[in-house]
């Protein structure tokens, strides 16, 4: 990828891209930058771009010719098809995920960064293939945007990342915001990392971190939420029936928060069922028949039910009448008999919730 900064202050540019990872992808060849100088292209003696708006008002706009020289020097030094232009400019659409993708397939770029009131509109017709916004409000100049799209596109362009998933499943990914994330030490200032992102089980850790992606965008972004919900109905519809698809929840007593477990995510389990239309029902006695006599009462099949126990004592019934089962811990000391067997061992509800994204 190459960029081509057409600006009145290159330095800028310059120092503001030439740190971190986009430096160290301009030191490997990965990518270049070119701050190209818009005054080097004026005839004006004193290096002079600006001028005076007609019909009056405040400020200075940037002479068309220019402007359009330094373009078409730039253009001239490409090979092959002609590069996008983008102005950066508050009237443009407006910068996102999809776009950062879209321009990261690109081979060249120009940047063309506005100043003072603006840049002839003459020249803007002549030469710009895309008018994009970073926000709403107004800056000094179109440098910045420039920066944060070239750093936003740079990040998806193949090996400027060391991780090539960064890039895959971070913010946005899927319309979603990203995950907490947590690092040494395990316990600070009395909070402890969540107990999955130490099991070392993969599956689970994924699991857990889309929840989390799925809860923190339909609280601090709902807009970017509903568009997921949107996208999951129209995958719904293209994805074909499974067969025993899961019908009834059949959930301890005690993994309530009425019970002796508090859960922090048991709103959000309740929520997340209602949605689905999901019965759920308490099983409140113990014994090795507590589920089958709530399957007769019921007129259940089995294949259509999914059990959440807190015991090894409940896992154990429910194998007996060979339900799917997910198992979470109560008593972290309680000692699994070997052969135990569930359908998934979960350390919250929040991971119950994923389980029951895939089975619904």
């Amino acid at each position: 990828m190459n960029y081509h900064v057409l600006t009145l202050f290159p330095e800028m540019i310059e120092q503001g891209l030439h740190t971190s990872i986009l430096g160290r992808a301009m030191e490997k060849g990965i990518i270049s930058l070119k701050a190209v100088d818009i005054r080097d292209y004026t005839e004006d003696k004193h290096r002079k771009a600006d001028d005076y708006p007609y019909g009056g008002g405040a400020g200075m706009v940037m002479q068309a010719e220019p402007v359009f020289r330094a373009c078409q020097a730039v253009q001239g030094s490409i090979k092959g098809k002609k590069a996008r232009v983008i102005y950066t400019t508050p009237q443009g659409r407006v910068f996102d995920q999809m776009l950062a993708e879209e321009l990261s397939r690109e081979e060249d770029l120009i940047f063309l960064c506005g100043h003072y009131e603006g840049i002839d509109e003459r020249v803007l017709e002549e030469v710009v293939t895309d008018y994009v916004s970073i926000g709403d409000y107004v800056l000094t100049g179109g440098e910045l945007p420039a920066m944060v799209m070239i750093d936003a596109i740079s990040r998806l362009v193949p090996k400027v990342l060391s991780n090539e998933a960064s890039a895959e499943f971070e913010t946005f990914h899927d319309n979603l915001l990203e995950y907490p994330q947590y690092s040494r030490p395990e316990v600070w200032n009395g909070k402890p990392v969540p107990k999955v992102l130490l099991s070392g089980n993969h599956d689970r850790i994924e699991d857990w971190r889309r929840e989390q992606s799925i809860l923190r965008t339909k609280l601090h972004r709902p807009d970017l939420y509903e568009e997921y919900q949107k996208n999951q109905e129209i995958a719904k519809k293209i994805k074909k029936p499974a067969k025993n698809r899961l019908k009834t929840i059949i959930i301890d007593k005690a993994l309530a928060p009425e019970g002796d477990f508090q859960s922090p995510w048991w709103n959000e389990f309740q929520e997340f069922i209602q949605e689905r239309g999901l019965p759920l029902i308490f099983a409140a006695e113990t014994g090795i028949e507590r589920y089958r006599r709530i399957i007769q009462e019921e007129k259940l099949k089995r294949q259509e039910v999914l059990v959440f126990t807190g015991t090894v004592e409940g896992a154990l019934a429910a194998r007996e009448d060979k339900l799917r089962t997910i198992y979470l811990p109560i008593d972290e000391e309680e000692q699994e008999p070997k052969g135990l067997i569930y359908y998934r061992k979960i350390s919250d509800l929040l991971e119950g919730i994923s389980v029951l994204r895939s089975l619904t």
